[in-house]
């Protein structure tokens, strides 16, 4: 009976792993092409050229203020109803939001139909990491979460073109159809076994009161949280304000930011995967982490000391950003390892969201710095403190590699 049973389970976790690193890739798609077609889309429903700037940074705002939203709806429900439960919501919410958005007839409508899409964004990482990691074997668990992390990255380079080679209104249509798709195929996808057997022995899931009770548990939650801010860093701030950066350290030539968010995310593809990788060979998470992490951080100090003498080098040290801050995908599949099956999904999924969130504070930050020390200083300052706390997060995340998941967190 085991024998014949070890080809199904097989089988379902390979499906599993398919079904959520291209679901990781519509999400990732769905992110960036906001950005890349924002322009184009808002003049499109009526916005203003005088009032590009601000609408734009209040159409992402929404977004955000969606997935924060929808990391905790989603994550609680992936404890409550099942893992499945949310990859099969959040795909549908954000693929006919998406879809909705080439149609929408007014600014009011687009803003509203962000907000919603990025409700449904919000769900389709974490509950994809928390079903592979308790669906595969013990030594082989971190190869799953590289996978769906790498094909994920792809997915924002993808966007990136067809947002610059396409209509605006092309560019959601095939988002949206894209997910809708993607539904199909998920179909055959099995739940958790170690889900399936929580049911049976508690009801206490999903409860977020259990992190924020226990001192332990919510150190921990808050490390990986912490240990996000250099990704977000880079990507809200170095990246986005790359010519107001670039002006403060006196490039005559300004590099590009198309091409700065598409050399890094070529190296975050394969950072998420090398990382995971190496936390297999080390046989650690935490160790496979710090590595990863101490190279970005010598990398940051190239990019100020030198990183401005040409653009080609400018590109070069982004495309190895890429690779260094691939760490995320090895540190959510850490997040869902430290916590019981019954907040899993919860931690996971609740955590990632906020982690995407720490823009704001960073974004706040480097403003607020801008008029009295000039964008090239503010940046510096800001990505001291942004590795400040992740290397005080590092301290509170605990080794996983081992660990056993079938349990619970009371």
């Amino acid at each position: 009976m085991e024998l014949s049973q070890k080809p199904i389970r097989q089988t379902a976790v390979i499906l599993a792993i398919v079904a959520s690193a291209l679901g990781f890739f519509v999400d990732l798609y769905d992110i960036i092409i906001v950005s890349v077609v924002r322009r184009a889309s808002l003049l499109s429903v009526g916005v203003p050229e005088s009032e590009l700037l601000d609408k734009g940074v209040l159409l992402l705002n929404v977004q955000m203020a969606g997935m924060l939203i929808g990391g905790f709806l989603w994550g609680i429900l992936g404890d409550k109803r099942g893992r499945l439960s949310v990859l099969f919501g959040s795909i549908l919410l954000y693929s006919v939001a998406t879809l909705a958005n080439a149609y929408a007839p007014n600014y009011e409508w687009f803003l509203a139909l962000r907000f919603l899409a990025g409700i449904g964004l919000a769900g389709e990482l974490g509950a994809g990491i928390t079903l592979v990691a308790e669906q595969m074997p013990q030594e082989k668990r971190g190869l799953g979460p590289a996978i769906i992390g790498s094909c994920g990255m792809l997915g924002a380079i993808f966007g990136a073109y067809i947002g610059g080679s396409y209509s605006w209104q092309f560019t959601y249509q095939l988002g949206g159809f894209m997910g809708l798709a993607l539904l199909l195929l998920r179909l055959g996808v099995l739940e958790s076994g170690l889900y399936e057997g929580l049911k049976e022995k508690t009801h206490n899931r999903g409860n977020l009161s259990i992190i924020f009770k226990n001192p332990r548990h919510f150190k921990r939650y808050t490390a990986v949280i912490l240990m996000g801010f250099p990704g977000w860093f880079v990507n809200g701030i170095v990246m986005t304000f790359t010519p107001e950066i670039a002006r403060s350290m006196g490039m005559t030539e300004i590099p590009s930011v198309a091409t700065v968010f598409s050399v890094f995310f070529i190296g975050f593809t394969f950072g998420d995967f090398s990382c995971g990788l190496l936390s297999q060979w080390l046989q650690s998470r935490k160790k496979a982490i710090l590595g990863y992490l101490i190279v970005f951080t010598v990398l940051m100090v190239v990019y100020f000391i030198w990183g401005f003498q040409s653009v080609a080098l400018y590109y070069t040290i982004f495309l190895f950003m890429g690779i260094s801050v691939g760490y995320t995908i090895v540190l959510l599949t850490n997040a869902a390892e430290m916590f019981g099956t019954n907040i899993r999904s919860t931690v996971t999924t609740s955590s990632l969201n906020l982690l995407r969130a720490s823009v704001i504070p960073q974004s706040l930050l480097f403003s607020a710095l801008v008029p009295s020390l000039g964008a090239a200083n503010a940046a510096i300052i800001t990505g001291i403190c942004s590795l400040a706390l992740a290397f005080y997060g590092y301290t509170q995340l605990e080794e996983t590699f081992h660990k056993d998941l079938d349990y619970v967190d009371e």
